[in-house]
């Protein structure tokens, strides 16, 4: 069987240290309505495909998760910036506590730099 592509997210105001713990403890990739107000009204989850980039000093990775995940992306997305929605297998649309609609998946975290100690998978 192949593996599973490995995806990241960067740290960012939608991509905070206190996410990126909840995705650790959940295994759980969640995404909200895009913020372009002539986007979609589907919520989305976002990510980019690869390993984190180098950060600009060249010798480390910028700040973020990594992960992988065996639901499949939505087809016809842009290159190198995966998504998932929809009501289809591996993706639930869930109200949040914020009254907020996100998209959920589950997923397989690798890889987090956003804690106070960097956290890897146990292989």
């Amino acid at each position: 069987m192949a593996e599973s592509p490995l995806y990241h997210r960067i740290e960012s105001d939608s991509q905070s240290a206190e996410d990126a713990k909840n995705q650790i403890d959940t295994q759980e990739i969640w995404g909200t309505l895009p913020r372009h107000s002539n986007s979609s009204h589907i919520p989305k989850v976002k990510a980019y495909t690869d390993a984190l980039p180098l950060a600009i000093n060249g010798k480390e990775k910028q700040k973020g998760i990594e992960f992988t995940t065996n639901v499949e992306p939505d087809k016809g997305g842009r290159p190198n910036k995966p998504t998932w929605s929809g009501e289809r297998e591996g993706v639930r649309n869930e109200e949040g506590e914020d009254g907020e609609m996100y998209a959920k998946i589950k997923v397989q975290v690798k890889f987090c730099n956003q804690l106070d100690e960097v956290w890897v998978a146990d292989e």
